[in-house]
């Protein structure tokens, strides 16, 4: 097993870079670089720059093509008045910073070469990269450059030699003053933004300057969000090759292939390689079975309060009647009235918050506390109960009502081995720390610090202390601190997550996609053609078998010399046997063995582990003394055609406690944290979580 992640392995050749090429770096201590014209300015004609930069902080850089005439480069920049408030100098590219050195490196070389992409050109035009503003971006497509906006994909390389990919929303100049003019944004908002246009009918952007005049704002785009939406792509998504490289996945691919075809002679860059991880298998399942959520339920009385009382909250309340049918055996247990019910797992239909806020009315919403469990469903955001919806209320009400009785029933604690107590803890440095204690019979209780108790006040003081403390060096370590673990012994465990991620095997999952994309070959296209080899294929096969399969041949005769597009035959396949079954799979093989030709994207499960190993499963390693890694995946069986991107926590002991955590690996395999899908953290962090609302209650 071998997972990559996006931390870049570097090796530069500066001789090289120096033969090529100079830097000059310009400083402000005044007014900031971002959005700042004139980083655009020096790839004009006058300048010619091949690339700029800009991360943060008073510098940025740019870099030029040799042959150039450096002194009166500077000389030129220096007289412009554009650049009259900046310092202006020269500076030598490194490997490593040199502080007696005025120089360009690390990281900050390496994105200003990355930044040269933007100067090659793919004959992709859907491929070309924009070096905007210092900063590389990538516009996947423009099938909604009559919209309201486009999505480009910000490249960067942080200082930890993180390779990112982030997803800038881009919207029309018009759309943002129409925002302006209703009252939506002011226009401070948008009045200093860089504007750009599409270049020469490319996928490029280019910056519109000052001097060019009054931009037409039909055409034109600023970096400016949409309130209330997200930028958003999937990180893979292998469903086809169009999907496969507009995912931040296959632009992850394209950035490193263009790296190698553009810039090794000036630097070799590598995926750093994780060790051999111990792995935890997810397949724990709850939410999967019906009988295994209804077991969950034995016992148990619900209560459908109908507090909106209109025809459409009446159907909601019928709707979820009958899907919670799906999980209770006994109907009787199942009760429907005006108020909540002692001993009873209350799910209330009610308006949400803004309707209430709107019309003056009272908020129906009420918190659960230890003796009336509550889950709610408004009618504004849920217009039928599916199954899914219906799993999650369950869920989540059985999570609360573990929390009334202070016993886990939704993952069994002896599973762990567990022979002494284990203790979960939150702080957000505001309210309370929070602890959840759990016993090796799957009890546990709460327990709050709040500095007031003098008999608590010193282990109150050690928890701020500590906590407080790894959240002022998040930015040291490029981390954001999530949760604390305490074993029985007093061993102090922090997570941590980061910001890297592990990469896939991208180059054979877009060779395999390439070649189930591909038309059917010339000589198998046609339907006299495919039902010959359809026929050769299941020659032998007993009668059972074949009457599943001679409709299909049959089907695919009568089509004769007519040409078949590949997947109206797979699907025409699929009329006829499951693709997963003995036969499709059998004759998915027989066309790759003979022919060459992949019909589909395998999801098998020993083709699933070679190409997903960084998407499944608990993943546990670089265990040191005091430190180590884990990261979450999926369950194998839920691999579908996309995957969400796998960030890496960290594990930190605090000074004098052992790393214990890899003693509670199996608290993420649970699916009841989030509907269906794996957890990135233990489950008792949800536990905390919604004891959080119960205090709230309790406080009131």
């Amino acid at each position: 097993m071998s997972i990559q992640t996006n931390r870049l392995k570097i090796k530069f050749d500066i001789d090289a870079i120096k033969d090529d090429f100079v830097f000059i770096r310009l400083k402000r201590d005044q007014k900031k670089w971002y959005g700042a014209p004139q980083l655009d300015q020096l790839f004009g004609e006058e300048y010619q720059a091949h690339a700029v930069m800009f991360m943060y902080g008073p510098y940025a850089y740019a870099m030029f093509k040799k042959p150039v005439d450096t002194y009166k480069l500077l000389d030129l920049i220096r007289s412009d008045e554009s650049f009259a408030d900046d310092a202006v100098m020269q500076v030598e590219p490194l490997s490593h910073v040199n502080v007696d050195v005025a120089c360009i490196c690390e990281a900050w070389l390496a994105q200003i070469l990355l930044n040269s992409l933007a100067s090659s050109r793919s004959r992709f035009k859907q491929r070309h990269f924009c070096n905007l503003t210092g900063s590389l971006l990538l516009v996947p497509d423009f099938n909604g450059r009559n919209g309201d906006f486009i999505d480009a994909a910000k490249v960067t390389i942080d200082k930890n030699y993180l390779l990112n990919v982030q997803l800038v929303r881009h919207r029309k100049l018009i759309s943002a003053l129409a925002d302006v003019n209703s009252g939506r944004i002011k226009y401070n908002a948008i009045k200093n933004k860089p504007k750009y246009v599409i270049y020469d009918g490319t996928n490029v952007l280019r910056r519109w300057l000052p001097q060019e005049g009054k931009p037409d704002s039909k055409k034109t785009y600023i970096p400016l969000g949409l309130d209330g939406q997200k930028a958003h792509c999937e990180f893979l998504d292998f469903s086809s090759l169009p999907a496969f490289n507009k995912s931040r996945a296959g632009i992850y691919h394209q950035v490193l292939e263009n790296i190698e075809d553009n810039l090794s002679s000036y630097m070799s860059v590598e995926l750093a390689q994780l060790e051999m991880p111990h792995t935890v298998e997810l397949k724990e399942t709850i939410l999967k079975s019906p009988d295994k959520l209804g077991a969950k339920l034995d016992g148990k009385n619900i209560r459908i309060i109908d507090k909106v009382n209109s025809d459409e909250s009446y159907e909601l309340a019928q709707s979820l009647k009958n899907e919670l049918l799906n999980y209770v055996t006994d109907e009787k247990k199942i009760s429907s009235g005006k108020s909540d019910k002692k001993e009873a797992l209350n799910i209330r239909i009610i308006h949400d918050k803004e309707y209430y806020e709107t019309n003056g009315e009272k908020d129906e919403y009420l918190p659960s506390t230890s003796e009336f469990q509550r889950q709610h469903i408004t009618v504004e955001s849920i217009k039928s109960i599916t199954k899914p919806i219906a799993k999650t209320t369950i869920k989540e009400i059985l999570i609360k009502n573990d929390i009334g009785e202070g016993k886990l029933t939704l993952f069994d604690w002896t599973k762990l081995g567990a022979k002494h107590k284990w203790t979960f803890a939150t702080y957000d440095g505001k309210n309370p720390i929070l602890f959840m204690t759990i016993f090796t019979d799957g009890s546990f209780e709460f327990k709050e610090l709040d500095g007031n108790n003098i008999l608590d006040f010193t282990e109150y003081q050690e928890y701020v202390e500590l906590i407080t403390q790894a959240k002022n060096d998040e930015w040291k370590v490029n981390s954001e601190l999530e949760g604390l673990i305490i074993s029985e012994n007093g061993d102090k465990n922090l997570i941590f997550k980061t910001d890297e991620i592990t990469i896939p095997d991208l180059a054979n999952i877009k060779r395999i996609v390439e070649e189930v994309d591909a038309k059917l070959p010339d000589r198998i296209r046609t339907g006299k053609e495919l039902g010959f080899i359809v026929e050769q294929c299941f020659a032998g096969i007993d009668e059972s078998e074949d009457k599943k399969v001679r409709p299909l041949i049959d089907e695919l005769y009568k089509i004769d010399q007519n040409e078949i597009l590949k997947n109206n035959f797979r699907l025409l396949c699929n009329d006829h046997f499951r693709p997963n079954s003995k036969l499709g799979k059998r004759l998915r093989d027989y066309l790759f063995d003979q022919y060459g030709v992949r019909l589909n994207f395998s999801k098998s499960k020993e083709n699933r582990g070679t190409l997903f190993d960084a998407s499944l499963n608990v993943n546990y390693f670089g265990e040191t003394d005091s430190e180590a890694y884990y990261f979450v995946g999926k369950r194998l069986d839920s691999l579908k055609s996309s995957l969400d991107s796998c960030h890496l926590r960290k594990i930190v002991a605090d000074k004098g406690s052992k790393l214990v955590f890899k003693e509670i690996l199996k608290t993420m395999d649970v699916d009841f944290v989030r509907t269906g899908q794996s957890t990135v953290l233990p489950f008792p962090f949800k536990y905390l979580r919604e004891y959080e609302k119960f205090k709230v209650e309790k406080n009131s």
